[in-house]
């Protein structure tokens, strides 16, 4: 997949080089350049599906590599509308996050937190229920040390009504029911630790 043959991107924040490379298909991005594209405003772009399409090959890698601003570019995917895209682009999303979050739990010292890579399948998604139900149905030892840290991790959020997901792409009251379920989920989760 490419840009589209007219994209422009932002002029103060890709060059022409930088924006030729999206247009231009099967030739490998520079790290950097993924990054910052799924990391910027989603209306740096004409069209935001066709820009994520473009780096997502080499996102995932980066994601599953450890990435510290995982949530910002998961903003990039849900402002795509990845999950409105054709059957099979969009389950390849779905598989990756669910083998993602899998991973995650299944990891002692996994190269990204299960706190951030939980709120980036959140992000990403605009949902709870399946990484909620991922992290039930995976409740071992390792993720039980991971629901140990992110609970130590969310300790303001779960005594406040702002929710750890700081790119939430969505309204403001969609973002607070998912906290909700969040919070509720937890506490059924802490007493029985």
């Amino acid at each position: 997949m490419t840009a589209q043959a007219g994209e422009a991107g932002c002029g103060r924040c890709f060059d022409e080089g930088e924006v030729e490379l999206l247009r231009t298909p099967d030739v490998p991005l520079p790290a950097d350049l993924v990054r910052r594209v799924a990391r910027k405003d989603p209306f740096h772009w004409d069209d935001r599906s066709a820009i994520i399409r473009r780096v997502l090959p080499q996102l995932v890698v980066v994601l599953a590599e450890g990435e510290t601003e995982s949530d910002l570019m998961a903003r990039g995917l849900a402002a795509a509308g990845w999950s409105h895209w054709p059957r099979e682009q969009a389950g390849a999303v779905t598989g990756f996050l669910d083998a993602w979050w899998t991973q995650t739990l299944r990891t002692k010292s996994p190269p990204t937190s299960a706190s951030a890579v939980f709120e980036s399948c959140v992000t990403a998604s605009s949902s709870v229920a399946p990484w909620l139900a991922r992290w039930e149905a995976e409740m071992c030892p390792i993720a039980r040390r991971h629901l140990a840290d992110s609970l130590d991790r969310w300790r303001e959020e779960l005594t406040s009504d702002d929710s750890p997901f700081t790119w939430w792409w969505g309204t403001e009251a969609e973002e607070q029911a998912a906290w909700q379920e969040v919070k509720r989920w937890l506490a059924v989760q802490a007493r029985a630790m």
